[in-house]
């Protein structure tokens, strides 16, 4: 193998992986990764179809430890890498996914910003710093005791968010009967969540002042919903499910968890532990075992990420490129792909050919500076000048003001050239 990054290193102390991409955000890093996200997109076109919703639904996923979902105040569920950790099949994760759609299909999200704007007004709150409830905030469990200074709204308030909170765990539970699916696994997730907010101290005294039902009463409504006499359980679904969360296991380093995942998922989250330890040749061997038992395509994506991390760059481009052959629209692939291109040695057509062919990745992450400045150096042998002054215009935009950019913007307006102009609008409408 040859290594274009630093060599010799037995143990890597710093261990970068390309499945997460961190950057900040309202709540914490988010993370990015392709499978995963097709694979909830699946699951909520189930829910969507079922229900006769007429919009799309946006999510993103966080790298928390959290067991938690929640529908921010854009109508964007929040996935908590936690919830997809301990969920123990694809069915708990859908029926917490259903619980969120509810939210946002149920129109909850006016219905509480009309609540808090009438609290305000009576009683001259200023700014809701902490909400508590799912549709707002990532730690839903507790109001802040300075938040609300009369007790009596705030109780009404509490009352008000319990129903929302039972109205969509009611529909969670109509969509699972409409996909004819159900499983135990709901009410076992519900029991971990309670269990760990006991062992944090949140007892039933402090479940009064939460927004969400008690969890005995949650529990109780799932055991006598009416049930599917035949639940259609998806083994396809869940075995995607199973690897989505193995990884995500390896990642966290989750040893309650791993150690509870059967094969060949175990074996999985230990090459991607042991990987993270300082171990290539053991994590390779367990990781490859599985490659030959599996069609699992992604396992070379994940080959590619622990290859990369240890600094043998040309191996995992193949293993990249072997994943982008099934799927093409594997942007993140892609950008590990693209961000790795040698230029130095590149003809003027092949540049040409390589400047063309990515800039779906600069039009879909015009915000990262990695594929900007991949960009600038392609602009720079192409000798292309319009595209290099407004790279690095935009490069330097973060310490200029809205107004200052849209005065400088007008200066490009007049280019040409169709991409840049598209590049330009898609910015431009953005800020």
């Amino acid at each position: 193998m040859k290594k274009k990054l630093v060599g010799g290193l037995k143990k890597i102390l710093v261990f970068f992986l390309f499945f997460i991409f961190y950057f900040k955000s309202g709540y914490s890093s988010q993370i990015l990764d392709y499978e995963t996200e097709e694979f909830i997109n699946q699951i909520l076109q189930d829910i969507i179809k079922v229900n006769k919703i007429n919009k799309k639904i946006k999510f993103k996923i966080n790298n928390s430890n959290e067991i938690n979902a929640f529908v921010d105040i854009n109508n964007i569920i929040n996935i908590n890498s936690g919830l997809i950790i301990y969920c123990s099949d694809y069915v708990a994760l859908l029926s917490v996914l259903a619980h969120e759609v509810g939210h946002i299909h149920l129109n909850h999200i006016t219905h509480r910003k009309e609540t808090i704007e009438n609290i305000k007004k009576y009683n001259t709150l200023g700014i809701l710093s902490v909400v508590a409830g799912s549709t707002i905030t990532q730690n839903p469990q507790l109001f802040q005791g300075s938040i609300l200074a009369s007790a009596a709204l705030s109780n009404q308030y509490i009352v008000f968010s319990k129903d929302q909170e039972m109205e969509a765990d009611l529909y969670a539970i109509k969509t699972l009967n409409l996909l004819q699916t159900n499983s135990k696994s709901i009410q076992t997730l519900l029991e971990t969540i309670e269990q760990k907010l006991l062992n944090k101290g949140f007892s039933k005294d402090k479940q009064r002042i939460s927004t969400h039902p008690y969890f005995e009463d949650r529990i109780l409504l799932i055991k006598n919903f009416k049930d599917n006499k035949e639940n259609i359980f998806n083994e396809s679904y869940n075995e995607r499910f199973n690897y989505i969360k193995a990884k995500f296991t390896g990642y966290s380093d989750n040893v309650e968890v791993l150690n509870e995942l059967n094969e060949p998922f175990k074996t999985y989250a230990e090459s991607i532990k042991i990987a993270r330890n300082g171990n290539l040749k053991m994590s390779l061997k367990k990781l490859n075992d599985i490659i030959k038992k599996s069609k699992n395509n992604f396992l070379l994506e994940t080959k590619a990420d622990i290859l990369f991390s240890y600094g043998y760059t040309e191996e995992a481009t193949k293993f990249y490129k072997k994943n982008l052959e099934k799927y093409p629209l594997n942007y993140y692939a892609q950008i590990r792909i693209f961000e790795n291109i040698e230029t130095n040695n590149l003809s003027k057509n092949d540049t040409e050919i390589i400047f063309q062919n990515n800039k779906d990745l600069l039009f879909k992450f015009y915000n990262n500076k990695n594929i900007l400045l991949k960009y600038f150096e392609l602009a720079q042998k192409l000798n292309k000048k319009e595209w290099l002054q407004f790279l690095n215009f935009f490069l330097s935009i973060n310490d200029l003001e809205k107004e200052v950019f849209d005065i400088e913007i007008k200066n490009f307006k007049s280019t040409k050239d169709s991409d840049l102009l598209k590049l330009i609008n898609i910015i431009q409408n953005v800020n």
